[in-house]
């Protein structure tokens, strides 16, 4: 964690509060003072000696005007935590700050951070009221919980302390990460009204597509004189240049958020770890976030399926409102316990491009997407499953694993034997095999002219 700039102002969102009693009780070295003092009077009153009852003096002294300043039993601490995430979805800035009575001299704090780190650091009173802050590295979209703390105090002198008190839990949804893509793959045919893309049909704004004679309708800008004065054999005979119309593209998003799968083949079967790395769903979410906010930002029109059956469908628009509409939704996509099989094949309009964001672990995704593929639908399947790492696997796991992956494999030629077009959604990371290659090189690679039927 790093501390934010000393002229950072207050984050926006409001402050998750708690407000605690604490529970005080004397610190042990008091408690050990006051059993010396008890066996300094003791023996005093044995042996009839004054001085070692003068000896406890200083000691009973300190420890009364210790418990005298001590909080009152009634005074309440307000620990609030407020957070603001950053801009490309890196990290969160939190600031926590603290209520406290006036006899509270310091503040011990445990904090645990969405990194699964624990953080422990004392400061006096007056650091505590003011704030302290830092700033938590984010790797995971989605809902997730970014700051959790326990506090104890220390009262005046060092006499009391409280035991530890839970403060706010602090979760947020954090938007995945969007990449800029510049050429991106079309469907086979554009039918919108009017958009940024030559269709076949024809209109105003597109490509050449005949001469003829002036009809009722025509408008006059369109006369060619040129053509008129080599064609026409009587007079008053004029010609126009014919073009066809120009059109936005349909674009559906198909997530499989059924699960989610981290590098770590080990945790595969279903035991609960948390992960530094990106998961296969915070790369269905990076994908489906960055296709949404390019073909918007083009003048298409984009719309979501959810295969986990959830209701979280978004029909397609291309407003920015519709965007913001996209992303939330987007980033809430989560898994919802025991994975759901649909039995159904999501509906989607017609002539649309189809792009299945999935691990293709199983059969359901990849039907789907030769199904629309079969129908006549342009169908792209961007692989988002994480590059495996088998380094904790036994024998029998890695033989599983390979007998899964021989599955995904041949599943994935069934697919691209089908006419759909792959993507392997990876970070780029180095290395040269073709894992290696970014989305959006791959995706101008599918972008290249394609026949219009």
């Amino acid at each position: 964690m790093t501390p934010p700039p000393p002229d950072a102002g207050p984050p926006a969102p409001p402050a998750d509060t708690t407000r605690e009693r604490p529970r005080w009780s004397v610190t042990p070295p008091v408690a050990f003072s006051g059993a010396g003092v008890a066996l300094l009077l003791g023996v005093a009153l044995v042996s009839g000696r004054a001085e070692f009852a003068l000896l406890a003096l200083p000691a009973i002294l300190g420890i009364a005007l210790g418990l005298d300043r001590r909080p009152r039993r009634d005074a309440e601490v307000t620990v609030g935590t407020r957070l603001a995430p950053d801009d490309d979805a890196t990290g969160v800035g939190y600031r926590i700050t603290f209520d406290l009575p006036d006899a509270v001299d310091g503040v011990a704090v445990q904090l645990v951070s969405a990194d699964n780190l624990t953080h422990r650091f004392a400061v006096d009173a007056e650091t505590a009221r003011a704030g302290v802050g830092g700033r938590i590295p984010v790797t995971h979209s989605g809902p997730q919980e970014i700051v959790r703390l326990h506090y104890s105090l220390l009262g005046a002198r060092g006499t009391a302390l409280t035991s530890p008190d839970p403060g706010p839990a602090s979760r947020r949804l954090i938007p995945p990460p969007r990449l800029r893509m510049e050429s991106l793959p079309l469907p086979h045919r554009v039918v919108g009204i009017t958009g940024a893309h030559s269709s076949a049909t024809p209109g105003d704004g597109g490509e050449f597509r005949d001469i003829a004679l002036f009809a009722p309708g025509d408008r006059l800008r369109r006369i060619d004189w040129k053509a008129t004065a080599r064609r026409s054999q009587r007079p008053g005979e004029l010609y126009v240049r014919r073009s066809f119309s120009t059109a936005d593209a349909i674009v559906m998003l198909v997530l499989d958020d059924r699960d989610e799968l981290g590098p770590d083949v080990s945790l595969w079967s279903g035991a609960r770890g948390a992960t530094a790395d990106a998961t296969s769903l915070d790369l269905g979410r990076e994908a489906a976030s960055s296709l949404a906010a390019a073909y918007i930002a083009a003048g298409d029109r984009v719309g979501l399926r959810d295969l986990a059956g959830t209701a979280r469908s978004v029909e397609p628009g291309g407003s920015t409102r519709h965007l913001e509409r996209l992303q939330s939704t987007i980033a809430l996509a989560a898994p919802t316990g025991e994975p759901v099989r649909n039995a159904r094949t999501p509906l989607v309009p017609a002539s649309s491009l189809v792009i299945v964001l999935s691990t293709f672990l199983d059969d359901p995704a990849a039907t789907m997407a030769i199904s629309w593929a079969s129908t006549g639908h342009r169908v792209i399947a961007v692989d988002t499953l994480p590059e495996p790492d088998v380094r904790r696997l036994t024998h029998e796991e890695r033989a599983a694993y390979s007998l899964i992956m021989v599955e995904r494999n041949d599943r994935i030629d069934g697919m691209v034997a089908s006419g759909v077009e792959p993507v392997r959604w990876q970070p780029l990371k180095g290395g040269t095999g073709p894992s290696s290659m970014p989305a959006s090189v791959q995706l101008r690679m599918l972008s290249r002219p394609r026949r219009v039927r």
